[in-house]
């Protein structure tokens, strides 16, 4: 009886509160935020010592960020590839050329590797190298474009390059201009947005040099004009003044005023100030656009040619359910005089936690005076009625808050705010769908009480349309949203695939799921009934194998079927393509599907690195056409795994594939794999001497 009781009390009414490590803060429940602006820099210090007090978090455990930085260097220096292959580059373009495999059409997304159907634009190290690859047979560099720091993704529009990267700065503060403090030297963080005029490939010229305190978070590139978001931690020490903000470029420094910055009335323990910038790449010109606003960390991002979604978890104190644990769990199974001494108890001044181990005590106490078949009966109708409410409690501790920006041709205005229970995988559990949100998220801890559901907003972020509780003590792997249809993946020990009507959005249903073993990580189109999915294959106990490719129809969507799968290697084989969809090349009239594979077989781990290369159709399935490798190493070397030579991107351009590592560009005939050309990226050698696992 003492086992069980201590499972009850403690393992529900402790291990509920603090078992996983993490004291959450107390809050109240989150309505739709009024979205408001500081009036002063003294009103936002007021906020966050208030709301830092109301969460019992103290932000941040560095060197306060205050102010504007010394300018940093603007130079930056375009280097010509040798004489010899200065030469005019070949007037001619390919017709037919792959882009970046994105989620939403006409929202470009930016990446490492970008071509036009006649060059390719690559980051390389330090560097962005621009290529010039069509035809293959004379490809060549053409420039290499030096930058103070490290690029991390790019565009290509026309005649401009845009590349995003981050700088990094020792430098002395010259304080805020609303306070006039001067702190002291400290370590920041800066991004770096560029604008190049590549109309001469060979010559890139800088046009455009814009600096922003913070982090590169992400972007996207709608017509003629790049959005992208930069976080920057707020730092918050009474003794020293809080950072804002500060964007700069070739002429001015600007210093975002604490009047300017939006924030919403509630408390976080994790503020950061989004920065949302929108830039016209081809008017150079025109005055950027900015918006600042005080939110919670943002974690993922869905953009839709009108609007731009930024979301982050919000994780309540799971003190606040304390109450309803008593009152619905507790109270109901107990006597009136024991009643009276639990609400004694909570009603004196003894911390929440001592409040909890004394109501265990008298709960504890009223089961010893009961006989085994009285105290049994007591403890079945209290576990009944604590998994009941443990499932509600799930979908309130934790909740995706969702704010939805307008975009349009560099105006940025903010709309709404919106929550749904839950938090969200990627990019790919969101979308847009005849003005409403639809999103997909996980509650609960995983192999305990999670559930998955899908949630229908209307364009002002209202609840409209619900679909809940679907595959308890699973969690979900990949979502997919296509038209009035909607396909999710979960896992625990098999691969549910799960068909959701969402014509209706007031009643979203299931129409079918298909189970079988492995999970799928990615869930790509085919066409508007057949599905491909990249995953890994597992045991029916749920242990992970070798990668898997699926081919579902979903034709008949009461009954979604595997028409074909691939398996790839063993455990510890890995593809970038299974958390990055910008790894993944396909092409329906080519019948072509590349992806990259790190290969661990025969018990052995990473013993070989490239991309394979398939035939895809709806008669055959999966066929493999063969392998590309920008490795050098032998059979026996399988000790060291060489990231330079990692494909990590592949592109067509007419019936010529080419893949990238950071070492080179290969270039392969689309007939039969033959080697055509390749072209040598400079890059800083880099050998992890053990093999990654994951």
């Amino acid at each position: 009886m003492k086992g069980s009781l201590t499972i009850l009390i403690i393992a529900v009414l402790v291990v509920l509160l603090v078992g996983v490590g993490v004291l959450y803060f107390e809050v109240p429940e989150i309505s739709k935020e009024e979205l408001k602006k500081f009036s002063s820099y003294g009103e936002l210090e007021n906020f966050l010592e208030t709301n830092i007090e109301m969460s019992q978090t103290y932000i941040g455990t560095f060197e306060t960020r205050v102010g504007t930085l010394a300018a940093p260097t603007m130079v930056e220096t375009a280097v010509g590839a040798p004489e010899a292959a200065k030469a005019a580059p070949s007037e001619a373009v390919s017709e037919d050329y792959s882009e970046t495999t994105i989620q939403v059409a006409g929202v470009d997304e930016a990446d490492i590797v970008k071509n036009d159907g006649k060059y390719i634009y690559v980051v390389s190290g330090k560097k962005v190298v621009i290529v010039d690859a069509y035809p293959a047979e004379g490809a060549r560099i053409l420039s290499e474009i030096e930058l103070n720091g490290t690029p991390q993704e790019i565009f290509i529009n026309k005649n401009k390059l845009t590349v995003f990267g981050l700088e990094d700065y020792y430098a002395s503060k010259v304080g805020i201009a609303e306070i006039g403090i001067v702190p002291p030297r400290t370590y920041t963080q800066k991004t770096f947005v560029k604008v190049y005029d590549v109309t001469d490939r060979a010559n890139p010229v800088l046009k455009r040099n814009i600096f922003v305190d913070g982090n590169y978070f992400n972007s996207r590139m709608i017509g003629d004009y790049v959005y992208v978001i930069v976080n920057q931690p707020v730092y918050y020490r009474k003794t020293e003044p809080i950072p804002l903000p500060v964007i700069q470029t070739e002429t001015k420094t600007r210093t975002i005023a604490a009047s300017e910055v939006y924030y919403f009335d509630f408390p976080d323990s994790s503020y950061i100030f989004t920065n949302v910038l929108a830039i016209n790449t081809q008017n150079d010109n025109e005055d950027f656009s900015i918006k600042t606003f005080l939110m919670g960390y943002s974690q993922n991002m869905y953009v839709s040619p009108y609007n731009m979604y930024i979301v982050y978890t919000k994780r309540f104190s799971k003190y606040d359910f304390y109450d309803r644990i008593i009152d619905q769990v507790i109270i109901p199974v107990v006597p009136m005089d024991t009643q009276i001494k639990i609400n004694e108890i909570r009603n004196s001044n003894i911390s929440k936690y001592e409040k909890i181990q004394k109501i265990g005590n008298l709960f504890e106490d009223y089961l010893g005076s009961l006989n085994p078949e009285e105290a049994a009966n007591v403890m079945k109708i209290a576990e009944e009625k604590m998994e009941s409410i443990m499932i509600q409690i799930a979908k309130e501790m934790e909740k995706t808050i969702i704010h939805k920006i307008s975009i349009n041709n560099g105006n940025i205005e903010y709309k709404t705010n919106g929550e749904a229970p839950g938090h969200v995988l990627n990019q790919f559990s969101m979308d847009e769908y005849n003005g409403n949100f639809r999103i997909a998220t996980t509650t609960g801890n995983w192999r305990a009480e999670s559930l998955n559901h899908v949630y229908i907003l209307d364009s002002d972020l209202n609840i409209i349309g619900r679909l809940e509780d679907l595959a308890h003590g699973e969690r979900i792997y990949s979502v997919r949203f296509m038209g009035s249809k909607g396909y999710m993946v979960t896992f625990r020990q098999i691969d549910p695939l799960f068909v959701i009507d969402l014509s209706d959005p007031y009643y979203p249903m299931v129409l079918g799921y298909l189970k079988i073993p492995g999970v799928s990580d990615y869930l790509h189109p085919y066409d508007e009934t057949h599905i491909i999915g990249i995953g890994r294959d597992a045991t029916e106990e749920g242990r992970m194998l070798g990668m898997k490719l699926s081919l579902f129809d979903v034709t008949d969507v009461s009954n979604p079927k595997e028409i074909s799968k691939y398996i790839i290697g063993e455990r510890g084989t890995y593809s970038e393509a299974l958390n990055d969809h910008k790894a993944f090349l396909f092409s329906r009239s080519k019948n072509l599907l590349v992806i990259p594979i790190r290969l661990s077989e025969g018990g052995k781990w990473n013993v070989w690195q490239g991309a394979y290369v398939f035939n895809l159709d709806l008669i055959n399935g999966f066929t493999l056409k063969g392998r590309i490798t920008h490795d050098n190493k032998t059979a026996n070397e399988t000790d060291y795994y060489d990231y330079q030579s990692q494909i990590r991107r592949s592109l067509y351009m007419d019936n010529v594939l080419y893949t990238v590592s950071s070492k080179m560009i290969k270039m392969n005939s689309l007939d039969d794999l033959e080697e055509i050309n390749k072209v040598e990226l400079p890059y800083e050698q880099e050998v992890y001497p053990y093999p990654i696992i994951r």
